[in-house]
């Protein structure tokens, strides 16, 4: 047996040494090779088999989201991420064999009608519904909505979930809606240029609002650096900011204000005359009486006044950034500073959302939200949570607007909802806005005599909603 071993090694050597001496050009013509081998010494393997859990069947599965904006694939595709976005949701319909869309089957403040009427009826007119805000109480307290968390099909911890609307949504430890992140409202652009010509660093923004120090007191120090009468005939003539009622609204918000709150029922309480919101009204009162602001000439000028450089700073939402792309001045973009009673910056969405009706058998909700899940995932490489930022470069001038600015708002706690958007019709606030505007009341005189008006309107959406205060 030995012998056996020692020919057949020899041989197995010899077979190397002339392969290996063969020429480059030459053509070497690979063989099976079969070994029988004794019993002796002999080491069995064997290969694991591994089988590929067969792909989620949906049965041809059409999934509609009623919504009052069409989705439609376009027919060129304007970006590598548009492109890879589409290519997957084409793969996985057909790899689970369901069908989606995005259709405009109602107008923005029809679809909780058209929810309500066709669940009622039994015969639920889309598979999912998109709600506006000022109507998703009422779905949600009204019996329409199946339970999101009973489904194991979302992950609400996943970071592509907007966590604000998911906190709204839940109630009583049940989540009827859900929806990914939405654009934030809460920020101040800058111009870069007329930060330097003030002898300001362009890019001072940034950097006090990445150390903690952007508040309130340094956005008065900077305006007041901002606002300057070039030409000495007693006119400004660059202003810190444009003059919008849009101030007074971030201001409440980054003091931890509310003018509307809710309790666990999502009754809708009056919440103006709180210490936090008269705080932040007096501040934007002394703040407009020093002369920082300059109005626009017409009703559409807000955004001109800054892009043409007659004021340095336009407080707005982030989606406003998309209208400054063609600006000459380098601009940059951070949130509103932080009034006193705030630990940290705030932003605002307004709580649209994502429902399944309530009507749909365990089964089928679960195969509605597999079909969601997937239709609302980032394509492979842009699928890590930092991912999307790559998208978001290419509508700001600078890096830091991204990088820092966004990926702040992303942080838990920053983003919260303004309450009052959800209520139908909105609420009186203008007339607060004007009157302490135009110098007729302060903001204590505008806050009692708005409290009545207040109870009024948020009396009437909570018995719309089908609300009633608890004993």
């Amino acid at each position: 047996m030995k012998l056996s071993k020692y020919i057949f090694t020899l041989m197995s050597l010899s077979l190397i040494t002339l392969v290996g001496c063969g020429s480059a050009e030459e053509k070497v013509e690979q063989t099976e090779e079969k070994v029988v081998s004794t019993n002796t010494d002999q080491v069995q393997t064997t290969e694991k088999e591994i089988t590929e859990e067969p792909a989620r069947d949906l049965g041809g599965l059409n999934v509609t989201i009623a919504t009052w904006v069409e989705v439609i694939e376009p027919e060129v595709k304007s970006s590598a991420y548009e492109e890879a976005l589409w290519e997957y949701r084409h793969e996985m319909m057909e790899k689970h064999n369901f069908t989606f869309e995005e259709k405009a089957l109602a107008k923005w403040n029809t679809t909780l009608e058209l929810m309500s009427t066709s669940v009622i009826a039994g015969d639920p007119a889309a598979e999912i519904f998109h709600i506006s805000s000022k109507y998703v109480t009422t779905a949600m307290v009204n019996g329409l909505c199946y339970d999101l968390s009973t489904l194991d099909e979302l992950d609400f911890d996943h970071w592509k979930w907007d966590s604000a609307v998911i906190d709204y949504m839940t109630m009583h430890g049940s989540t009827y809606g859900i929806a990914i992140d939405q654009a934030p409202d809460g920020f101040v652009y800058f111009n870069k240029r007329l930060f330097e010509e003030a002898g300001l660093d362009g890019d001072l923004p940034y950097d006090l609002q990445a150390s903690g120090e952007w508040t309130w007191a340094a956005f008065e120090e900077i305006s007041d650096q901002l606002t300057k009468d070039l030409d000495g005939d007693g006119i400004n003539d660059t202003y810190a900011i444009n003059n919008h009622t849009r101030i007074f609204d971030y201001a409440l918000i980054s003091n931890g204000g509310q003018m509307v709150e809710i309790d666990e029922n999502r009754m809708f309480l009056n919440n103006i005359n709180t210490p936090e919101n008269i705080e932040a009204f007096t501040w934007v009162a002394d703040y407009l009486a020093k002369d920082y602001d300059l109005a626009p000439s017409h009703g559409s000028g807000q955004e001109e006044l800054f892009i043409t450089g007659k004021v340095a700073m336009m407080p707005h939402s982030k989606s406003r950034g998309l209208t400054l792309q063609d600006m000459e001045d380098d601009w940059g973009m951070v949130i509103f500073p932080k009034g006193p009673k705030a630990d940290d910056y705030t932003v605002t969405g307004t709580g649209a959302g994502w429902f399944i009706p309530s009507t749909y058998s365990p089964e089928e909700a679960a195969d509605i939200a597999f079909a969601l899940n997937i239709w609302t995932n980032e394509p492979p490489g842009y699928d890590a949570e930092d991912d999307w930022m790559m998208e978001e470069y290419k509508n700001f001038r600078d890096d830091r607007a991204v990088e820092e600015t966004l990926a702040k708002v992303r942080e838990p706690g920053v983003m919260i909802l303004n309450y009052r958007f959800q209520i139908p019709g909105g609420v009186p606030d203008g007339n607060i806005y004007r009157a302490i505007m135009s110098n007729s009341k302060t903001p204590v005189e505008a806050f009692e005599h708005a409290v009545g008006e207040y109870d009024a309107v948020i009396s009437a959406a909570n018995t719309n909603h089908g609300l009633k205060a608890t004993e």
